[in-house]
């Protein structure tokens, strides 16, 4: 995956400023969104805050250096039509083989040239350490940042914390409660990345906080190492997503100078249990979802339960709406969010609108779980969620022994308008067919569960499958 895509820089309506902070990689990403930007045909600004190596520059087709705003306002629209990206630097700096950088402000009244459609800004130094801790001054995020990207190197976990892991060590270690010379373990970089004074320092209001976790892998490296870092950068999204939902929209996972950037994003994923319907086929006032199973104790339920042992899953919601009061009392004490769709005789649309709403921004996807389909199994989901992941494709559905595409499906976030404007009983069928070859189709060797219609469904179709193995909730 690239850049852009992984950003969803493609999405950004506004004029991206794409801030890189942190440590581990930052260079690379600058150069590297630089020319995915220009490729794209976005007129590109690289810049800096901090300072650069001189040799570095060479990186860029064109580079221009300036201690006056105005010589550099006048150059950068003649030198982006010609090479489609700048490097626009003050000068050398005072350390030998550096340049020095630009204030925030005059980046930001340079990026908002009208010959300027994408900018990409370096405002943190690490002195080329895998990991750091901000000093009280840092980092100099341009006000104008539309996303702020902090990164951090695996190579760094497992390693003694120390001058040659850290820059600002000592800093560090306060930040995640250990000592210096301790082990980085996952838990200990996640702390200081979720922390105030740690990774996401400096985060303007209204830009969007991203993570990159740099592997640094390249051609040459082992499998057993990619392996032991790729363990690592899970273990680390997992603490961060579950320590702090609101410090970063989404964790990429990638080597800066690798083949592919990106390998995967992962993001909180939510579950939506559809369950406000009314069973007309079943007889007057009846709700299927409230129909005995076991394991599961109802129909409903059981679809919680589901949900629940999904290890991919962030937050289970259930949407009632016939009925609803029993409902609510089916699903007992589950770790489960209720919501009430007074709209439910509306159609299905109307419940998957309900779901939509209740999720807040940090929300990457949805997966939309049947409550009147029991024989889903949570491996289905997390293997959407895994696939969702590696390609962030609007729409992620399984496909069945038979061949055949079957449920739950899962929708990217940025379907979400769309299926808030749907009406009527239907749920995201439109949407797959109008997605099309974009849509990712997952295999699952197994049976493709089938819906509950009638009572004959009921009685002779299915029967109490084994319970299935939980790996976070115990029922």
């Amino acid at each position: 995956m690239n850049l852009i895509h992984a950003l969803r820089l493609h999405e950004t309506p506004s004029k991206p400023i794409v801030a890189l902070i942190g440590a581990g990689g930052k260079s690379s990403l600058l150069f590297r969104l630089g020319e995915e930007l220009a490729a794209a045909g976005r007129a590109t600004l690289l810049t800096a805050t901090t300072r650069l190596w001189a040799e570095q520059a060479n990186r860029a087709p064109f580079s221009l250096f300036s201690q006056h705003e105005a010589t550099l306002a006048f150059e950068l629209p003649t030198s982006l039509r010609g090479y489609r990206q700048a490097l626009a630097m003050a000068g050398p700096a005072r350390e030998p083989g550096k340049l020095a950088g630009l204030d925030p402000a005059v980046i930001c009244r340079l990026a908002a040239l009208a010959a300027v459609d994408a900018a990409v800004v370096e405002a943190d130094g690490s002195r080329e350490r895998p990991l750091k801790a901000p000093a009280e001054h840092e980092p100099l995020v341009p006000p104008c940042a539309t996303q702020v990207v902090t990164v951090a190197g695996m190579a760094a976990v497992g390693q003694p914390l120390d001058e040659r892991t850290v820059h600002r060590p000592e800093r560090f270690a306060a930040l995640a409660g250990v000592q210096p010379g301790d082990l980085l373990t996952p838990q200990a970089v996640a702390a200081v990345l979720v922390h105030p004074d740690g990774g996401g320092k400096g985060c303007p209001a209204g830009a969007r906080p991203l993570l990159y976790l740099n592997l640094a892998l390249d051609a040459a490296a082992s499998q057993a190492a990619a392996q032991q870092r790729l363990a690592a950068a899970h273990a680390v999204a997992a603490q961060v997503l579950a320590a702090a939902p609101a410090a970063y929209r989404a964790v990429l996972i990638g080597s800066a100078q690798g083949a592919a950037p990106v390998e995967e994003v992962q993001g909180r994923t939510a579950a939506v249990v559809l369950a406000a319907g009314q069973s007309s086929r079943l007889g007057d006032d009846a709700a299927k979802q409230l129909l005995p199973w076991q394991p599961g104790g109802t129909l409903v339920g059981r679809a919680a339960d589901i949900a629940l042992a999904a290890a991919a899953i962030d937050e289970v919601i259930v949407v009632t709406g016939h009925r609803a009061a029993e409902v609510q009392a089916a699903l007992g004490e589950r770790p489960v969010r209720i919501v009430f769709n007074p709209d439910w005789p509306a159609g299905q649309s109307s419940s998957v609108a309900a779901g939509l709403a209740a999720l807040g921004p940090e929300v990457s996807a949805a997966v939309f779980v049947l409550a009147d389909q029991p024989t889903v199994q949570p491996a289905a989901i997390d293997r959407l969620v895994q696939r969702h992941r590696e390609t962030l494709a609007p729409v992620t559905a399984p496909v069945y022994q038979d061949g055949q595409r079957g449920n739950p499906v899962l929708f990217d976030r940025r379907a979400f308008a769309e299926l808030l404007a749907l009406t009527g009983d239907t749920g995201g069928r439109p949407l797959i067919r109008r997605y099309g070859e974009q849509v990712q189709l997952v295999q699952i060797d197994a049976p493709r569960p089938l819906g509950i219609e009638t009572m004959e469904d009921y009685r002779s179709r299915f029967t109490p499958h084994s319970p299935i193995s939980y790996t976070r909730y115990v029922l």
